[in-house]
């Protein structure tokens, strides 16, 4: 099954929350590779970082298993992150198992 491929700037949701309570709601991918680039838009991989508006930042830590870069697996719409939230952006027309 194809998911949609996520570039720097595509939104994630978190679910995690602060003492407080604070929620992290979530935010774009922030921090990515350089080498592949969709219209100069670098794609995400499995590694890179992801704003949260609150606490720290979210990590992508899943993706593609056939589509790598540099050794990572691409990262795609409903790929998971390491405060358990997901990807939930990408581009309509470039999809990748």
């Amino acid at each position: 099954m194809s998911f949609h491929v996520s570039l720097k700037g595509h939104n994630h949701l978190c679910p995690m929350v602060e003492p407080g309570p604070k929620p992290h709601v979530g935010g774009p991918i922030s921090q990515t590779q350089t080498l592949v680039t969709v219209d100069g838009v670098p794609v995400a991989v499995v590694g890179d970082k992801c704003t949260c508006m609150v606490g720290g930042p979210d990590t992508i830590s899943g993706g593609s298993s056939i589509v790598f870069i540099e050794g990572k697996a691409l990262a795609r719409m409903g790929d998971p992150t390491a405060h358990g939230g997901r990807i939930v952006e990408g581009l309509g027309w470039l999809t990748a198992d």
